[in-house]
């Protein structure tokens, strides 16, 4: 894991031309997105984003989620990947981390969802198994996730 952290930091930390997205970023629609192959909690994502100065995915139209979900199903690396969405602030209302705060306004969530089942799921994933629609699951859980970042 450690190989793989610098790895991917040594071209997190090389610039690109103006517009173009950093080294381990791919460049979809409007914005630049790092799908990790780490396992990590939702904790520990956020913190691995933030480290790379990208944060994990907002998700704020149809046109952006049909991008990724596109990309996940075309190259699919992964079961489930957590985006940046939680309630764990006020319950029932998801938030994005980023911006901190802000309200999520469009969503995806598969039919049914979210259900907090037992009480405990209060984090957001991209699921394969709903076709990459949204899944609420525990903050625990230890998934892949997906980094945002402007473009540089």
């Amino acid at each position: 894991m450690f190989a793989t952290l610098l790895f991917v930091l040594m071209f997190a930390l090389t610039a690109g031309e103006a517009g173009r997205c950093q080294l381990g970023f791919i460049n979809l629609g409007q914005g630049c997105y790092l799908f990790s192959n780490n396992l990590a909690t939702f904790a520990e994502a956020n913190s691995y984003c933030l480290f790379f100065g990208s944060h994990l995915a907002d998700i704020t139209s149809k046109k952006e989620d049909d991008f990724i979900r596109s990309y996940l199903l075309m190259h699919g690396q992964g079961s489930q990947f957590y985006i940046g969405a939680t309630d764990l602030r006020s319950k029932g209302i998801w938030t994005w981390e980023h911006p901190l705060r802000k309200v999520v306004s469009y969503t995806n969530w598969y039919p049914g969802e979210p259900n907090n089942h037992k009480g405990k799921e209060h984090c957001v994933t991209s699921y394969h198994g709903y076709s990459f629609k949204w899944n609420d699951i525990p903050c625990n859980s230890e998934v892949r996730f997906i980094c945002e970042q402007s473009r540089i």
